[in-house]
């Protein structure tokens, strides 16, 4: 009688074994054989089915297989990967950045803006092209540094402390962008800063944390400057109510409703741009000092996510004007920025310890965090794809890789639940 093998089973009835299993003993399995590794491994259905639960999934890159995938995943989740500090500087700046693809990576410091190009890793970086913004010399303290900026729209929109705002246009990102419009005054004649900016169709949108106003800005060809009176400058306002500013704008892929973070109320603001009507605002008498939206992005079409100042990340559905889900940071820290992959998974940057924390909507407590560089410092700003992890903070901007092999890879993790016990008596 001959011996039952796996190795001998038609591929449909292996298949049907193998699906059954779970992680852990797939794992097991795949190290019996090399034909039963080759299988596993190529079974492109198998891996759809486990993706389905996996974590950064939606933000693959096109070149991964379904495996490899589902690979790199379970490195986020356990804590494995391997990191490296890609730009240093010696003054403090609170840096913001966007990647436009998986290699392509503009970064803002004072009044710089610079663009990387990196190689698969993110570890190794060359430095495409560097402008620096426009300034206004102001009588008073503040800088003259980009607060945040955009992308959209082959344009770069740069808001500036100096209370200005520039607008660059590019056709190929790799070659530096040409100065297309400058307003000179947007808040209060120019004094307040701008703090969030926007683009919506062909006109720019400027913030203030100090002002409840938002002004939309029309774009001319010959450029636009508010220095001498134009009523084609800015052709809208609205007044936010119970705020004492907006520190943070985000616009839905259809451009079809703008959702405006608070300075002053937890409690984010939905505007139909359509109709410049409110779909959500705040209750009458819900000001207050003690709250600040820092960041907010719409996580898919029904809502939106955003991290406050006393560390809570929200999910606010549009559709109800409910809180739909909420937790906190695991050290109760303030939260800086955050990125979602649109799907299940969110990202928050903390104002301590360079940490960022990886949150599954699903459930309230963390999947896991990292500490991105050894310096205790905020992170101002952080961007992801499936393969790797960018956190900016004071100084430094550091990679995280999880593309690498978790069985030679020391896992760094720090999953587990923190509990602050007091120890008065």
């Amino acid at each position: 009688m001959s011996e039952l093998s796996l190795e001998k089973l038609p591929p449909e009835i292996l298949l049907n074994i193998v699906k059954r299993l779970n992680l852990s003993d797939i794992k097991n399995l795949i190290l019996t054989s090399k034909y039963i590794k080759a299988f596993i491994i190529n079974e492109s259905y198998l891996w759809k089915l486990i993706s389905q639960d996996r974590l950064i999934i939606s933000r693959n890159i096109s070149t991964l297989s379904w495996y490899h995938s589902c690979r790199i995943s379970y490195n986020w989740c356990k804590g494995i990967f391997k990191s490296k500090v890609i730009i240093q500087h010696k003054i403090n700046y609170m840096p913001w950045m966007q990647l436009l693809s998986p290699n392509i990576l503009l970064v803002s410091f004072g009044s710089d803006l610079e663009c990387f190009l990196l190689e698969h890793s993110g570890f190794n970086r060359k430095l495409l092209w560097k402008l620096t913004v426009p300034t206004m010399k102001r009588f008073d303290v503040r800088t003259n540094d980009i607060s945040r900026f955009i992308v959209k729209d082959n344009m770069i929109v740069c808001g500036n402390r100096d209370g200005s705002c520039a607008m660059y246009e590019f056709y190929d990102i790799k070659i530096k962008p040409v100065l297309l419009n400058y307003i000179q005054n947007c808040h209060n004649f120019g004094q307040e800063e701008v703090t969030a900016v926007e683009k919506w169709k062909s006109s720019i949108v400027t913030a203030s944390y100090i002002s409840p106003d938002l002004h939309f800005w029309r774009m001319s060809k010959n450029g636009c400057s508010d220095t001498s009176p134009n009523e084609n400058v800015i052709f809208k306002k609205l007044k936010i109510p119970e705020c004492i500013g907006c520190r943070s704008l985000s616009t839905n892929s259809t451009e079809t409703k703008m959702a405006v973070g608070l300075n002053g109320n937890i409690m984010p603001v939905f505007i139909d741009l359509n109709t410049g009507q409110y779909l959500i605002a705040p209750k009458p008498g819900t000001r207050t000092f003690n709250h600040v939206v820092r960041d907010i992005k719409w996580h898919n079409e029904s809502g939106v996510v955003c991290v406050t100042h006393s560390g809570k990340l929200q999910y606010i559905d549009v559709r109800t004007g409910g809180l739909t889900y909420e937790t906190r940071d695991p050290f109760d820290s303030s939260l800086y920025c955050l990125k979602s992959d649109g799907d299940k998974a969110v990202v928050t940057g903390s104002s301590e310890y360079s940490r960022c924390v990886l949150y599954d909507m699903r459930s309230t407590h963390h999947v896991q965090m990292y500490f991105t560089q050894k310096r205790s410092t905020p992170i101002y700003s952080l961007e992801f794809d499936a393969k790797k992890l960018i956190a900016a903070g004071d100084q430094r901007v550091a990679v995280i890789n999880f593309n690498v092999n978790s069985s030679t890879t020391k896992a760094k993790n720090y999953s587990y639940i923190f509990q602050f016990v007091s120890t008065r008596r």
